[in-house]
């Protein structure tokens, strides 16, 4: 080494892959299967903060002790043995087969995803790099390029999540409320999925190129409030009415199935018809009906 060069010690600790051979890996897996709690809970400390609402601080497990940020947003370090557990019980296997990992913890996937990263001073990262699908042959010397093209650092990210969290909050969405979306592959989508991790709220995707009666199924399935969706998105280069196409027909013209069947039951008992007779038109209703999830509001009396 020249005399010339400095050593520069790395800003970050420096992580090695605990697994160099096989002895290695099956030595681990082992320990997995005896004590599932016990491995995963070690690894969950290190690569996760946790909310510790004693000390209203999210913190994970640096080198040798719990480290992390405060209501404030100042780092701060927790006086409490790396060993402590923030949750009750690591793994609860009593219900099998439906177990439960980290009973009594708190956290919060976008908390982890986004705000650490800012705090932690990675703010001006790159987070994410978008790319539009529409295509400039004549761009980057005649080798083409997006037409739409751009860079969300980490700290743009937090604000434009924040944002969308405030909206859902706005609509009256809370812990445990449900929503669709039905996005092109823009940011926006990116964005809303963070917030209702911020929040909560349980949210599923629905891919773009499926049908409207898809949507609808997909949005009585899960019981949705809201349908998150754009008025067009670009797919193959050509516009796509995503809220014209699929989200208005979803949302206007399906009903789920047990509505219909409810109001065909009082449709029938407004109307005074005997028992029998009723009893038959009902079943009827349920076997055209059978194996949807919604229907079309004019299948209600199809088959009557």
């Amino acid at each position: 080494m020249s005399e010339q060069q400095e050593l520069v010690r790395p800003p970050e600790p420096v992580r090695s892959n605990p697994i160099l051979d096989a002895d290695d890996w099956t030595a681990m897996r082992e320990r997995a299967r005896k004590d599932p709690g016990a491995f995963h809970g070690e690894i969950a400390k290190r690569e996760l903060h946790w909310y510790h609402p004693d000390a209203g601080t999210w913190a994970t497990v640096t080198d040798d002790e719990w480290r992390g940020f405060d209501g404030t947003c100042d780092p701060v370090a927790l006086e409490r043995p790396t060993t402590a557990d923030p949750w009750e019980t690591a793994f609860d296997d009593s219900d099998p087969p439906l177990y439960r990992w980290f009973v009594g913890g708190q956290t919060n996937a976008c908390f982890n995803e986004v705000d650490r990263h800012v705090l932690a001073g990675h703010g001006e990262e790159v987070a994410f790099r978008f790319e539009g699908d529409r295509w400039d042959q004549s761009r980057n010397d005649g080798r083409g390029g997006p037409v739409v093209s751009e860079a969300i650092t980490r700290r743009e990210l937090l604000y434009e999540v924040v944002v969308r969290a405030q909206v859902l909050r706005n609509l009256g969405l809370e812990t445990g409320d449900r929503v669709a979306l039905n996005m092109p592959n823009v940011m926006e989508q990116i964005y809303y999925t963070e917030a209702c991790k911020r929040l909560g709220v349980v949210y599923t995707p629905v891919f773009g190129g499926f049908s409207d009666k898809t949507l609808s199924d997909r949005i009585a399935e899960l019981d949705a409030e809201v349908l998150i969706t754009a008025d067009g998105g670009y797919r193959n280069a050509e516009v796509v009415p995503y809220k014209e196409r699929y989200g208005d027909p979803a949302l206007d013209d399906y009903l789920p199935v047990e509505t219909i069947t409810d109001v065909v039951a009082d449709a029938l008992g407004s109307l005074g018809v005997p028992d029998d007779r009723a009893a038959r038109v009902e079943s009827a209703v349920e076997e055209t009906l059978a194996g949807e999830i919604t229907a079309d509001r004019a299948d209600a009396m199809r088959g009557v």
